[in-house]
């Protein structure tokens, strides 16, 4: 017995066909929004802004990435626009008001500007989690250190040194990412400690420490083995909760002072990690963010640029723009009350 179908009713096969038809230009909007969000940039000029001064280590990575991220993007030209002043402030401050339209983006030294903004410093008018972020160019840990010649190798060793006398802790300016490290490790060996200041800049810390006139100073990774190439410091631990491979592997922090510091380091790593990191005004179209976040991660990449890093001894460990923004606000929504009441101490200072 035959059966007629309705005249309202498809057959299945027509019925997937409908469908797929009706389904067809909705799957290709985003793609076709997203190219023409990615066209936006053909033909413009795109500024990179350094908040340094020119000829510094920001500098030197701004241009490199000018260099190759401006064909990625398919600008007619990126360019570099150095704008120092108040530790970066000037040109973040200036960035955070900015048309979000792509067309300015800056490097921005993550930590500082974390401890700026919750540290409470004059003349911050950001919020750090609200950038735009496109991605992470390098980062690298704090190191723990001493002299070549010091009798330290553990926790131990530090508190029998403040039984007798003060346990010297070199530091660079107040309110710096280094300073900050400095006074947590300060709190960490739980021993009579002091943080000396004054110094202008990692390398005159460590020549001071090379003499024995310090005990320890909290840096970044690549200063300490400059250090150790030079014969001035012998690195102890990494400041996180992970040990450090190489030549030398280093245990993590985390494994050697008292286990409830443990917050303050992981939250502390998490803002040093963030290290040198691009960003665009708060804002931007989330198609056009995209754009700029496939044009850095194509940069970062390429064989180019890669080259390039390696000709000038600049390291590249780069992250995407969503897990900056991810390390960003984990280190600032969750920091511990410690944590930044240290930070407002530091400022306050």
């Amino acid at each position: 017995m035959s059966r007629t179908l309705s005249r309202h009713t498809a057959p299945p096969g027509r019925r997937l066909a409908l469908a797929l038809s009706l389904l067809a230009p909705l799957t290709l909007a985003a793609p076709a929004r997203a190219a023409a969000e990615c066209d936006f940039f053909h033909g413009k000029t795109v500024e990179l802004v350094i908040p340094f001064a020119p000829g510094g280590g920001f500098d030197v990575y701004g241009r490199m990435v000018a260099k190759f991220m401006g064909p990625e993007l398919g600008a007619a030209t990126m360019i570099v626009r150095n704008q120092p002043g108040a530790g970066g402030l000037l040109a973040t401050n200036h960035t955070w008001t900015a048309k979000p339209d792509g067309l300015r983006i800056q490097m921005i030294a993550v930590s500082g500007m974390v401890a700026a903004e919750y540290g409470g410093a004059a003349g911050v008018a950001f919020k750090t989690n609200d950038f735009s972020w496109i991605g992470r160019i390098t980062g690298e840990p704090d190191v723990i250190a001493t002299g070549p010649d010091s009798t330290i190798g553990s926790l131990a060793d530090i508190k029998a040194i403040g039984a007798q006398r003060k346990v010297r802790i070199g530091s660079t300016g107040l309110g710096s990412p280094q300073y900050i490290s400095s006074r947590l490790l300060q709190r960490f060996v739980e021993a009579d400690a002091d943080v000396v200041t004054g110094f202008s800049g990692a390398p005159e810390v460590y020549a001071s420490l090379g003499r024995g006139e310090l005990d320890l100073f909290a840096s970044s990774l690549s200063a300490a083995d400059a250090a150790t190439r030079a014969g001035t410091a012998r690195t102890l631990w990494v400041f996180g909760t992970e040990p450090l491979a190489g030549a030398r592997p280093l245990a993590p922090l985390s494994d050697i002072v008292d286990a409830r510091f443990r917050p303050l380091i992981e939250v502390h790593a998490s803002v040093i990690g963030a290290g040198r990191a691009l960003a665009a005004p708060p804002g931007v179209p989330a198609e056009r963010l995209q754009c700029l976040r496939d044009a850095f991660d194509r940069t970062t990449a390429g064989a180019g640029f890669l080259a390039e890093a390696r000709q000038l001894n600049r390291p590249v460990e780069p992250l995407s723009g969503q897990k900056v923004a991810d390390l960003v606000r984990n280190a600032t929504d969750g920091a511990p009350k410690d944590y930044l009441d240290l930070l407002r101490e530091s400022f306050a200072q």
